[in-house]
């Protein structure tokens, strides 16, 4: 795929220097974005979708004013004379994994909604709306090979930490190979739940049908409304961000632009196959919608599958 640039764009070095004040500018707009209000709504959604939640058993009870009377156990409280209550606690061993596209076609985009901006955005709400449920979330930065790895904890400080991790979003490689990260996934535990963040240009489908057969994987394709139709401009120079490819591209011309258009269409449809031959549950996120509202309707609607009978 090629992406438009202005006429004398500066080359992208392959390692981007580490500037500190640019990252923690960043952190800033990450945990700004994260809203106390967005936090909550986020984290309900969250809660309610999350895979194999269940009740266990924590003690028996008389009852008192204000318990569930759903609660009641019937058997005890024939024999004792009086009611007797079951008390449930909820089971929160859920590890909440992150699996965000770092390559270079995520930097498609105006600042400050490129693709990796928005999908750092969206790490970050998911990271926080967790640790807020006292669950435990673990990152990995992917290109085509683990540019970082977090392990999974929880708490505010490791918190702060995967925000810092986002924004500083560390390159070392252009390509695109999320299948990377796979060995690492497989030694998570079965109770957790897998968010990929990426525009998964070209992922095989084995591999990732074995992950998903023992664990929840969440698949969120991050597309540019640019990527969908090309804007008519004139002659457009556009580059690969992964090869460094160059092509002179006429976009008056409306096959053109149609031919564009199909082949976004095809993407799209692409990834729809994807998502059902490895039964990962697959989501688009525009960079031009508020992750927040994408994540909302993802979360949304998967509560909604888990309360149908």
């Amino acid at each position: 795929m090629f992406w438009p640039f202005r006429r004398r764009p500066p080359r992208e070095p392959e390692r981007r220097e580490f500037d500190a004040a640019a990252v923690i500018r960043r952190a800033r707009r990450l945990r700004f974005r994260v809203r106390p209000e967005s936090v909550q709504r986020l984290a309900g959604a969250y809660h309610g979708a999350r895979p194999g939640e269940g009740l266990t058993f924590a003690e028996l009870r008389a009852y008192e004013p204000g318990d569930d009377v759903r609660h009641l156990d019937w058997n005890v409280t024939a024999r004792q004379g009086r009611p007797f209550v079951r008390r449930y606690v909820e089971e929160r061993a859920l590890v909440l994994w992150l699996i965000v596209d770092v390559s270079a076609s995520m930097r498609f985009g105006r600042e400050p909604r490129t693709k990796a901006d928005r999908a750092a955005q969206a790490a970050a709400l998911l990271a926080t709306a967790a640790v807020h449920n006292g669950d435990r979330v673990g990152l990995l930065l992917v290109s085509d090979k683990i540019e970082l790895e977090i392990p999974a904890a929880g708490g505010a400080r490791h918190l702060a930490q995967i925000v810092r991790a986002l924004a500083a979003a560390p390159t070392t490689s252009r390509g695109t190979s999320l299948q990377t990260a796979l060995p690492r996934l497989r030694r998570v535990s079965r109770r957790s739940m897998l968010v990929v963040l990426g525009d998964f240009l070209d992922e095989p489908v084995a591999p990732w049908r074995r992950i998903a057969r023992r664990r929840d994987v969440v698949a969120v394709r991050v597309v540019d409304p640019l990527e969908r139709r090309l804007p008519d401009v004139g002659l457009l120079a556009v580059r690969d961000a992964e090869t460094d490819a160059v092509r002179l591209v006429d976009t008056r011309r409306g096959r053109g632009r149609d031919a564009y258009a199909r082949r976004a269409e095809e993407r799209r449809r692409g990834f729809a196959r994807w998502c059902v031959a490895t039964g990962i549950d697959g989501h688009d996120m525009s960079t031009e919608i508020d992750p927040l509202q994408t994540l909302m309707d993802v979360f949304e609607r998967r509560a909604a599958r888990r309360r149908r009978p």
